[in-house]
């Protein structure tokens, strides 16, 4: 295409120009914008002409086009690397691990029931497992590389045994079951392949994604229809999942950029997950942060209300 064709000859910021003199200036318009191709700038432009003048200016100062917006968030402003870290508390009385009926398919494997761990607060401590928390977007990464070491995700007693499987984009997930019975595991990822594999008892696949998500997707069993997972392809890897005693960190982040996070849950919007509002302030369960250099931003114990999971 042209870049005559882009150009709009009645205006550039609110100013008017003869068609004559940009037929003259497409190729100092190529230049200017940052084109890396080269050309030859026509001789016959004029570059002492005012109307010259004011095109190269507006140009260079806001005529790049609508992706500029988009380049200006990525710009890179900081330095250095930092951390992130937290604990998610219940506030009030922990609640029990609810359990789910298996109407006795595979009740020699499965039991009557097993463990709701749609919501697990442990006991002693009141820390709630498996909040999601993940830096939105960033300006660079520390470690680019894609991981070659396998992301496991393993099923056994009719449970999956890691609930919210987090990986890199194009790192190997290894699907496996270690139950003596068949298992499906299938999950449908956004604008990325489905995959569906019928493992035997023992039998395993590998699965990679190639598209980072926007929040974990559910990954389910209809031989066993009361198992549910989730998997989290993220193409920078800054995300982390709580531990039993409601902890988490991120290593590596970039410093001195303001960086908005997302904090996520099953148990919020609907069963399907969505944004965590355990502070003020957060919209969402989105919030905003810069990272110090070479330290770790806390952000101490996050007591969430129990209206929070409803």
């Amino acid at each position: 295409m042209r870049l005559g064709h882009l150009i709009s000859f009645s205006d550039v910021d609110g100013m008017s120009f003869s068609k004559t003199t940009f037929g003259l200036l497409l190729t100092l318009l190529v230049c200017v914008a940052g084109c890396e191709r080269r050309v030859t700038l026509d001789p016959a432009v004029n570059f002492d002409d005012p109307e010259v003048a004011k095109i190269v200016t507006a140009i260079r100062e806001g005529g790049a086009g609508s992706g500029s917006d988009a380049a200006g968030e990525a710009a890179v402003t900081g330095t250095g690397w930092g951390g992130l870290k937290g604990r998610f508390l219940f506030e009030g009385a922990a609640p029990a691990i609810g359990r789910v009926s298996t109407g006795g398919k595979d009740a020699d494997m499965c039991g009557d029931s097993v463990p709701d761990l749609s919501l697990v607060v442990d006991p002693a401590s009141n820390g709630i497992s498996n909040v999601v928390v993940f830096a939105r977007k960033v300006s660079r990464v520390k470690n680019p590389e894609t991981p070659t070491e396998e992301a496991l995700f393993d099923q056994k007693a009719c449970l999956f045994l890691t609930h919210v499987l987090t990986a890199r984009t194009g790192q190997p997930v290894k699907i496996l079951n270690s139950d003596p019975k068949a298992h499906n595991t299938a999950g449908s990822p956004p604008g990325d392949a489905n995959f569906n594999p019928q493992l035997p008892g023992g039998g395993s696949t590998t699965v990679t994604f190639k598209k980072s998500q926007n929040a974990p997707f559910p990954v389910t069993c209809s031989i066993h229809p009361w198992m549910k997972g989730f998997m989290f392809p993220r193409a920078d890897g800054y995300v982390a999942v709580s531990g039993a005693d409601g902890s988490f960190e991120m290593k590596d982040l970039p410093a001195g950029e303001n960086i908005e996070f997302m904090v996520w849950h099953e148990r919020v919007g609907g069963g399907s997950g969505g944004g965590l509002v355990a502070k003020s302030g957060w919209n969402g369960g989105r919030f905003k942060l810069t990272i110090p250099a070479d330290g770790v931003e806390d952000l101490g114990d996050i007591k969430v209300p129990e209206s929070a999971f409803k």
